[in-house]
């Protein structure tokens, strides 16, 4: 029940947040900039990004708090595009993105197991423009190639909400 309310706060504040932003918006993350910061999802950990103007490098590793029992340990890379801005109005900007890349999961335990995704994560974020703070949610559809070390095909699918901190 904590972490659904958790989750729910943090959505909250990334859909209010901005509101409360300063009018002169920074854009993406610039070129060859750095960001680091908290991921919160199905993949709870440090979320990392290195900015390249619209096409950025995004990376995740942390604990899938939802899979706790046996503790698994995830990450994730990934590719992603800037596609389309949306104006909020008042010098608020959107970016949505689109992107692809791989999840990989290895669970520790009576027996290890290793999962192996290519997801296509799809997103929206807001960066303000008075401090280098990013927001964003992404949720990310995929094909599962490998689970519990087995090769099997199916559905998979991540979701995240986070922040971080742009040098």
């Amino acid at each position: 029940m904590k972490k659904r309310l958790v989750l729910v706060a943090l959505i909250a504040l990334c859909l209010v947040a901005p509101v409360f932003a300063a009018d002169n918006y920074s854009g993406v993350a610039k070129k060859d900039s750095v960001g680091l910061g908290l991921n919160l999802g199905t993949n709870t950990g440090v979320g990392f990004r290195y900015g390249m103007g619209d096409f950025d490098i995004l990376a995740n590793i942390g604990l899938n708090l939802f899979k706790l029992n046996p503790l698994t340990l995830s990450g994730d890379v990934a590719a992603s595009y800037n596609v389309y801005t949306i104006d909020g109005g008042k010098n608020l900007q959107f970016p949505s993105t689109v992107g692809a890349g791989v999840k990989t999961g290895f669970r520790f335990g009576d027996n290890f197991g290793f999962d192996l995704s290519v997801l296509v994560p799809v997103g929206i974020e807001y960066t303000f423009s008075n401090v280098p703070i990013t927001l964003y949610l992404r949720l990310a559809p995929g094909v599962q190639l490998f689970k519990n070390t087995d090769f099997k095909v199916g559905f998979d699918f991540a979701g995240y909400v986070g922040a971080l901190w742009n040098f």
